[in-house]
């Protein structure tokens, strides 16, 4: 700690112009949550956050920053009925601490590095999506894309970045700490290869993932390590109507595989900024050479009492989102939800959920959400009301 002041003043010193941005963000969120299908003896979630930002070009290029982002959280959690209880929390976290740079290379292509904290996501979305402590390269070109990232996660705050086993369950330390505790030591590589526009406009990507269990000053036990091969397809079927489709397979030994897959069609209509989707989500059960597939980075798909995450799940939805009137965003959603078990399906329940944002102001927004679970059994079923507000200072 006695040498950041020394660095972040070496990187300022670099700036041939002392020009920076720094923005503040405070935001109150409201939720209440009905389970079993009934509206009472609810579960109240509220949270208060304080978030800054800074940011500064780093060499009188343009093209060179370093960021930070850190934030302070308060948390109230307390339930009612036959069994209340309160429970109050303060989460602190660096979410953001990254120099990046971008050179311009011959005929059109380009190279970008990072390194530090920064969010970092795989292809799909599901199986890497968190921040992390790393180094990211790209190399762009008209035809070809490529990028590796590197990165280490036993430093994160555990208490927000949730990341699973290798048998899918949410890992937690024994003894969790106030304020600040440490996540699951893993080492994460990443290999993205990408040809857009290969045929008729459509993209074509590939990505391997691997997850390596560490040491770290977490408390893990030894976990079995992982990989994950993706490819998808995406891009236009005409001008307002686009997709992706994506596939992707998990392994620890090669013995067995889990499988991932999702697709979307999206259709954009000229009017109102509107949206209309389809969708649809499998993650494999284990049956034989196929295993139950297993995410890394906590993944719920599902809104029902459990959360489940995705594994042994498939669902089929349709989502819509527009502006009705200026400052107002709308958006709403549903999907048929199907729990898998070996080689049957089951049906789960049907979720739904609709969303509005007033932004009242440019630096004043109002939110209202409502979801609901309506489970097969009457235990999985759950409703959710919440309330957010967001001032930026």
């Amino acid at each position: 700690m006695k040498r950041l002041p020394i660095i972040l003043a070496s990187l300022f010193s670099l700036s041939s112009l002392f020009a920076y941005d720094f923005s503040a963000v405070v935001s109150d969120g409201t939720t209440l949550k009905f389970y079993n299908g009934e509206f009472k003896d609810p579960e109240l979630k509220q949270t208060e956050t304080f978030t800054g930002a800074f940011t500064t070009p780093v060499g009188g290029s343009g093209l060179s920053f370093f960021s930070v982002e850190g934030s302070v959280q308060h948390k109230l959690e307390k339930t009612t009925g036959d069994n209340s209880s309160s429970k109050n929390s303060v989460i602190a976290d660096c979410t953001l601490f990254k120099f990046s740079t971008a050179k311009k290379l011959e005929g059109g292509k380009n190279l970008q590095v990072s390194a530090g904290r920064f969010y970092y996501s795989d292809v799909t979305g599901i199986v890497f999506s968190q921040p992390n402590d790393g180094l990211y390269f790209k190399y762009g070109g008209k035809k070809l894309e490529a990028s590796v990232y590197g990165g280490y996660t036993g430093l994160q705050n555990v208490k927000n970045v949730s990341i699973l086993t290798s048998k899918g369950a949410v890992w937690a330390p024994k003894d969790e700490k106030d304020v600040y505790d440490f996540s699951s030591p893993y080492a994460v590589g990443s290999l993205f290869v990408s040809a857009p526009y290969f045929f008729k406009n459509q993209t074509i990507s590939f990505e391997c993932m691997g997850m390596f269990n560490v040491a770290g000053p977490a408390d893990l036990k030894d976990d079995d390590n992982r990989l994950y091969g993706t490819i998808c397809l995406a891009g236009p079927m005409s001008s307002s109507v686009f997709y992706s489709i994506s596939g992707t397979m998990q392994t620890e030994d090669f013995s067995d595989f889990g499988i991932l897959g999702k697709f979307s069609l999206n259709y954009f209509v000229p009017v109102k900024n509107t949206t209309v989707g389809l969708n649809g989500l499998y993650a494999s059960s284990s049956n034989g050479k196929i295993k139950a597939f297993t995410g890394f980075s906590k993944s719920v798909v599902c809104l029902s009492r459990n959360e489940d995450l995705c594994s042994e799940i498939m669902k089929f939805g349709a989502s819509a989102s527009f502006l009705p009137v200026p400052k107002i965003f709308v958006g709403a959603g549903f999907d048929t939800v199907y729990k898998l078990s070996g080689s049957s399906t089951e049906f789960y329940g049907f979720q739904a959920g609709i969303s509005g944002t007033y932004r009242i102001f440019s630096d004043l927004k109002m939110s209202l959400s409502l979801s609901n679970f309506t489970g097969k059994y009457k235990e999985a079923s759950r409703t959710d009301v919440s309330f957010g507000l967001a001032l930026a200072l």
